[in-house]
């Protein structure tokens, strides 16, 4: 079977960790039981007022569009091109013209003599949109496997609309997690959606108990967005710290760049700083996806601190290297967690998450970390990943 997928985001050479998920997805399922994957991505640019009405206009005139594997990650092969956007357009011309594009894009492709049985959006907004648009004048069937915050207070009533008329169009629709599953049958009640939690490599991560640091220490990945909780994170160890002195703690995301002159890039170290809290910390502003294993290993437990997660990869990683989880209840994460492997506090209760840290931390002999890998293995490991799409691609 043929799939062209189809991603809201996608690795480039400029960014090569936007998205990187849907890559080792998409890396992981072509070729396996006779599907062959090709992503198409279009990647949003802003162009002055001018240039988008010059675009717009030969955009009627062109039987195709240019499409180019430059702009974007390989393995599988991809290939991307970039639409203009202009916040002075008004929406429903800005629609008009991403569905054109991606419309032309899409003959492009397929004039090098690949087409598709099936296409996979990866998130209705936008790319259910795309694959709506392209599904109705090819008859190809599409599915939508969504991994978004479910939000649409940023769209205008006729983008929202059209999201919801491509999960009620979609031959199958799914999400990652049963929190994110609530919220697309909120919106569209006319689908079902199934749950289908995002692919962690198990491959990629171990327990390795000899390099758990020997001070008690809390890990978290995160970036400096207020819907991930950083502030909340910080205040919860400066309680932890202040009741225990010992413990540690360890930062890993955008926000931990200490020489950093842009407030989001430094969050984290000026928030430990106004805390009193700095020495106590490690922040780490990048660390490549093969090192991320060792670095939860130092750590005793993880924390998550998001106000919404839609699933919560780091989460998985961190369990699947054995680290019991404080998780706000965040939705995407609830779904992993168990007596056996954590607990979950309210959404902004530092107080709270500090209490569950401090508990943990006191009960931390009686967490196995095989059997908190075990959890994560069971729902976001190759064989569960691998036997749900399968079915999701053949089974309508």
């Amino acid at each position: 079977m043929n799939i062209l997928v189809i991603p809201s985001w996608y690795p480039t050479p400029e960014r090569p960790l936007h998205g990187s998920f849907f890559q080792e997805q998409a890396q992981f399922l072509n070729g396996k039981e006779g599907i062959e994957i090709r992503v198409l991505y279009g990647k949003k640019k802003s162009y002055p007022l001018f240039q988008w009405i010059w675009v717009y206009l030969i955009s009627f005139f062109k039987k195709s569009w240019v499409i180019s594997g430059e702009l974007v990650q390989q393995d599988p092969p991809a290939l991307g091109f970039p639409f203009p956007a202009n916040r002075r357009i008004p929406d429903f011309l800005q629609i008009d013209l991403e569905r054109r594009l991606f419309w032309k894009a899409y003959q492009s492709l397929i004039r090098s003599g690949w087409k598709p049985d099936l296409i996979h959006a990866q998130s209705g907004m936008d790319a259910g949109i795309y694959a709506h648009y392209i599904s109705s004048l090819t008859k190809i069937p599409f599915v939508i496997l969504e991994h978004q915050v479910f939000v649409f207070h940023y769209y205008s009533k006729q983008r929202a609309t059209l999201v919801m008329d491509a999960f009620k169009a979609a031959k199958k629709t799914a999400a990652v997690s049963y929190d994110e599953r609530r919220q697309v049958m909120m919106n569209q009640p006319a689908c079902n959606p199934e749950v289908i939690w995002n692919l962690v490599n198990e491959d990629n991560y171990k327990i390795d108990l000899e390099k758990r640091n020997k001070i008690f220490t809390v890990v978290t990945i995160l970036n400096s967005l207020p819907i991930k909780g950083a502030v909340e994170f910080l205040e919860a160890m400066a309680i932890v710290i202040c009741r225990d002195p010992s413990v540690r703690f360890i930062m890993v995301g955008k926000g931990a760049d200490e020489n950093s002159i842009h407030p989001a890039e430094n969050l984290f170290v000026r928030k430990s700083r106004e805390l009193e809290i700095f020495d106590h910390g490690e922040f780490l502003p990048f660390v490549p996806r093969e090192k991320i294993s060792d670095v939860l290993n130092q750590a005793h437990i993880f924390v998550s601190s998001t106000i919404q997660e839609p699933h919560g990869i780091a989460v998985r990683e961190a369990m699947m290297c054995g680290l019991p989880v404080v998780s706000t209840a965040n939705g995407g994460v609830e779904d992993s967690i168990q007596a056996q492997t954590g607990l979950v506090v309210p959404v902004r209760d530092a107080k709270a998450m500090a209490d569950a840290i401090l508990q943990l931390k006191e009960n931390y002999q009686g967490y196995s970390p095989e059997n908190i890998r075990a959890v994560a293995v069971e729902q976001c490991g190759r064989l569960i990943f691998k036997s749900k799409m399968i079915d999701f691609y053949f089974n309508f």
